[in-house]
């Protein structure tokens, strides 16, 4: 029974996991209403469609990985900014810096 204490280690990480990508949602979700009440029609179009696309990929399971490197972006930068698409080694190389993070 060596593998039952591991087994259970494992669901309670996914289980984290799982927990904190909830929270990453209901950022993105106050982001997106938060963009729909800017001023700037043009900063809006871009906030929510870098929102949209971030709630797109966690659907889609890719969320949360650096689509430069593929490296997984650490749970604090995606809290710092949950619609990034770059971890931020990929983001300080200059790479797509004008690109959001």
């Amino acid at each position: 029974m060596a593998g039952t204490g591991s087994l259970h280690d494992l669901m309670r990480h996914y289980d984290q996991h799982l927990a904190r990508l909830e929270d990453l949602r209901a950022l993105l979700h106050e982001q997106l209403a938060a963009a729909t009440r800017l001023r700037d029609a043009r900063a809006a179009r871009r906030r929510t469609a870098a929102v949209e696309e971030a709630l797109e990929r966690m659907d889609r399971g890719c969320y949360g990985t650096c689509l430069r490197c593929g490296a997984l972006i650490p749970f604090e930068q995606l809290r710092r900014r949950p619609q990034r698409r770059r971890c931020d080694g990929c983001t300080e190389t200059g790479q797509g810096r004008h690109e959001a993070a």
